[in-house]
């Protein structure tokens, strides 16, 4: 991997957070029709690198973009870090954010930012990153968070959170490789937008369908799900079973629902959609998406568009899910 592969930004919605944020504080730096890597340069050559760490924190405008909601949505600072390299992933990024060791006792994580193929990583990249994961812990509500990285003494040089010793133009030799500490407390987040069930009663899998909704990012299983609503496991099996469906269908379904409703928004690409309603990845996806609404998400979509761009006459009908059993 060259050092220019490096400077495309797979998130339209991050890049002109970026270039935004760019032209709001740095006015002299260009923007326009450039990569990533390249403004983020600049920026550390101009104003040294805690301006290129806030740059990643801006993300922090996103709070209600259904990618960071699903990334906040997180029980604990690992998961939030599971769930972003979950989306790199999706995003098939070149690099990864890898942990490489977490002390549940100490709160806190190290991490490591590395290339797939072993090539090179710029510095900036990775104190953009760091911004980036500053940003969605903060935004997902815990407190204190602090990140360090490690001198040539090994002795810990601070970042974020706390004061630091670092000259604005000089960093330690190594700067992939960063330890995350949080306090105990955490905020309580903004809710997670999720797609009511339709028709909600008090059935058994509507409750569940609300309860999955809240977070379909979440690893649910028949055990949990059935202590959250306050049954037995046999006993929410059963309801299941007596209401026509199964807890596999119920998830499944939340998920095509979801995905249904966040179709409409154009600011969201189809790996975006993907990846807020908990699909392991794009094929399984459009395959989901089928099997409930006879076209793939990229044909609604399309007929989504087109029906709204429609000025006059009738709007064409819109395929419909397949009724629930």
């Amino acid at each position: 991997m060259t050092v220019e592969d490096q400077g495309v930004m797979t998130s339209p919605a991050l890049s002109a957070v970026l270039k935004a944020v760019v032209a709001r504080d740095h006015p002299g730096i260009p923007t326009e029709g450039r990569d990533k890597v390249a403004i983020l340069q600049d920026v550390m050559e101009a104003h040294g690198w805690r301006a290129v760490l806030e740059l990643g924190r801006a993300l922090r405008a996103l709070s209600s973009h259904p990618v960071l909601r699903a990334l906040c949505a997180a029980q604990t600072p690992r998961h939030a870090v599971e769930r972003w390299s979950t989306l790199e992933r999706f995003m098939h990024s070149r690099h990864r954010t890898r942990l490489v060791g977490h002390d549940v006792a100490r709160a806190r994580m190290t991490l490591r930012h590395v290339a797939i193929d072993g090539g090179r990583i710029r510095v900036v990249n990775d104190l953009f990153i760091w911004g980036v994961l500053i940003a969605i812990l903060e935004t997902a509500g815990f407190t204190g968070v602090k990140v360090s990285l490690a001198s040539a003494s090994g002795a810990a040089v601070v970042l974020h959170g706390g004061a630091s010793r670092l000259a604005p133009r000089k960093l330690p030799a190594v700067t992939d490789v960063a330890t995350f500490s949080w306090k105990p407390t955490r905020r309580t987040p903004a809710p997670v937008s999720g797609v009511s069930a339709k028709g909600a009663t008090g059935q058994v899998r509507d409750r569940l369908q609300r309860l999955m909704n809240g977070d379909l990012l979440h690893p649910w299983t028949l055990v949990e799900s059935a202590q959250r609503l306050a049954l037995s496991r046999r006993t929410l099996q059963r309801a299941l079973q007596e209401e026509g469906t199964t807890f596999s269908e119920t998830l499944q379904r939340s998920r095509v629902d979801a995905a249904h409703g966040l179709l409409g928004d154009a600011s969201l690409t189809l790996t975006d959609v993907a990846f807020c309603t908990g699909f392991s990845d794009q094929a399984h996806f459009s395959r989901t998406f089928r099997r409930y609404n006879d076209v793939p998400p990229s044909a609604l979509r399309g007929l989504m568009r087109s029906a709204g761009s429609r000025r006059r006459g009738k709007p064409r009908q819109l395929p419909s899910q397949r009724p629930r059993p």
